[in-house]
């Protein structure tokens, strides 16, 4: 009986332990539309990758964005890149 018991209480406690903890969803992406992001002011290709976003959005989703902080980077060392649209 104390063996049943024993193992009873076992697969209890690995059931509750097997449980618990979060999920594996990655967090949301920050809407391309709500602010222009850091990166598309450091490199060449931030801005390229926020351009693509932008244009990947949702065309119900693309309400004004406010360019103010924009100020694109200007590299002289490196070759322009194409957007893939």
């Amino acid at each position: 009986m104390k063996t049943y018991r024993f193992l009873l209480y076992c697969s209890m406690a690995l059931l509750l332990a097997a449980c618990g903890g979060g999920s594996d969803t990655p967090p949301p992406t920050p809407d391309a539309t709500a602010a222009v992001p850091d990166s598309a002011n450091q490199s060449s290709a931030g801005m390229t990758g926020w351009l693509e976003q932008l244009a990947g959005a949702a065309a119900d989703s693309k309400d004004p964005v406010d360019a103010t902080r924009f100020t694109p980077p200007t590299p002289e060392d490196t070759e322009p890149e194409a957007l893939k649209i």
